[in-house]
């Protein structure tokens, strides 16, 4: 992890260090209270970790705090209903729509061509010479956006190119994204570089949208297809053009959550030897040397248990839940006054001394049935929590999943010296320069699963 400072940084020094690695400006006593409050610019900033505190503000109360509007407004696309920007009925209406899209039933039958794009990329990995560093973060750019797009338009090569750039989206801010703008120039938002970044991507989505539409569309029922066929079970509307528009690039731009992850397993697991030993012992076991199926996937109970710690110790949004109180509120017994930004960090709530046993310590076994029974579900939250958590987690858990159960079977990876390793983030968690490693083939045993 990046150095912590041992005080709160200045103003000054906090937009410096902000700008380039935002977990740096993690000042130690965030890690050692619940509720810290500071104030930036004379706006009182309310940061929470205590879970208490985090069901009051994501769940109990959630409608007194909406998201921050300059964070709102950078995924405002072509009708600004997004779920990413929406808020009120508008954003419940949205939810109920898309939920049933992106479920734990919808997505298994997109798990076995998960599986042949991992086994394909192990494939390439294995031709790779001996020695020869690569980029994991990199390489598995290339498997999620394949992997999306699959699950987004089935063998429609044509949506890769959107899932790629939205999945790094939005990068880096623009003046316009980060300035308030009076309704009298709002004119001036279609010159906002996200939404001209978004609006390319139109043609191919009309397309898409059309063909999923018509009587004599004869192609499978993949996402871009139930979102066009959804119908609300109230009303029984479904999503306008502008609507799906919205929806797809958000769902784009949430769809490398699983990338986030993925090199941080493979580090973890190459300086942690005893959890590398136990994982493949468990693949043996369950898949030994055969392709694994969708059905294996739930029999990996401390495969599972290792990306939960994984994403506990590197969450993939470390920062950004920020949100406005539109009332005077309690929280965890503290007056939070209207109109003050309440924060809720997972990179601080996962690494909280008052709530991890040894935080910074890599501990698989935190996540066996009994630890996770003993601990409040608000002390983790690698996507979100309440009615705001990530509608696409479902989808996201499936391809990391496949993906560790694949390469593990096939390789260890072993970091490739004298190269630092560093997460940094603004609003997703990455290595810094990327995460480097070198591969070794192994051999796993027959299964002795039937």
């Amino acid at each position: 992890m990046p150095p912590r400072p041992a005080r709160p940084l200045s103003t000054l020094r906090l937009l410096r260090v902000a700008r380039d690695n935002s977990l740096a400006a993690c000042d130690e006593e965030l890690f050692d209270e619940l509720v810290v409050e500071r104030r930036l610019f004379g706006q009182r900033y309310f940061v929470i970790s205590d879970p208490d505190g985090i069901r009051r503000v994501m769940q109990d109360n959630v409608d007194n705090y909406p998201r921050l509007t300059w964070i709102r407004r950078v995924f405002e696309f072509a009708a600004g209903s997004g779920m990413l920007h929406a808020e009120g009925a508008p954003w419940r209406r949205h939810r109920r729509l898309i939920n049933p899209t992106l479920d734990h039933r919808a997505m298994l039958p997109d798990g076995p061509v998960m599986i042949d794009l991992a086994e394909e990329m192990a494939r390439h990995l294995a031709a790779i010479p001996a020695g020869q560093g690569i980029d994991l973060h990199d390489a598995f750019r290339h498997l999620v956006t394949l992997s999306a797009g699959h699950v987004f338009a089935g063998a429609d090569r044509a949506i890769d190119p959107m899932i790629d750039r939205m999945g790094q989206y939005p990068g880096p801010y623009g003046a316009l994204d980060l300035l308030t703008t009076p309704g009298w120039l709002r004119f001036l938002d279609c010159y906002r570089k996200t939404r001209i970044e978004a609006a390319r991507f139109a043609p191919v989505l009309d397309r898409l949208i059309e063909e999923r539409r018509s009587e004599n569309y004869a192609g499978r029922r993949d996402l871009l297809w139930r979102l066009v066929n959804a119908r609300d079970r109230d009303t029984g509307e479904g999503l306008t053009t502008a609507e799906l528009h919205d929806e797809i690039l958000t769902l784009g731009a949430t769809s490398a959550t699983s990338l986030r992850p993925l090199p941080w397993v493979w580090y973890l697991l190459a300086t942690h030897p005893e959890a590398e030993e136990k994982l493949h012992a468990e693949l043996d076991e369950v898949i030994g040397s055969r392709r694994p199926g969708v059905g294996d996937l739930a029999k990996l109970p401390y495969l599972r248990q290792l990306l939960d710690e994984t994403m506990r110790l590197y969450p993939p949004l470390p920062i950004m839940m920020m949100r406005r109180a539109l009332a005077e509120d309690t929280v965890s017994g503290r007056r939070i006054p209207r109109n003050a930004i309440v924060a809720i960090m997972p990179w601080v709530v996962h690494r909280h001394r008052k709530l991890w046993r040894d935080p910074d310590r890599f501990d698989p076994d935190r996540f066996a049935p009994a630890e996770i029974a003993s601990r409040s579900r608000y002390a983790y939250l690698p996507f979100a929590v309440g009615p705001h958590v990530c509608v696409g987690a479902s989808m996201a858990m499936l391809q990391l999943i496949v993906a560790v159960a694949v390469l593990a079977r096939h390789f260890r990876f072993r970091l490739v010296p004298g190269r630092a390793i560093e997460p940094t983030a603004w609003t997703n968690i990455r290595p810094k320069g990327g995460m480097w490693m070198t591969l070794e083939p192994r051999l796993a045993v027959p299964s002795r699963v039937a």
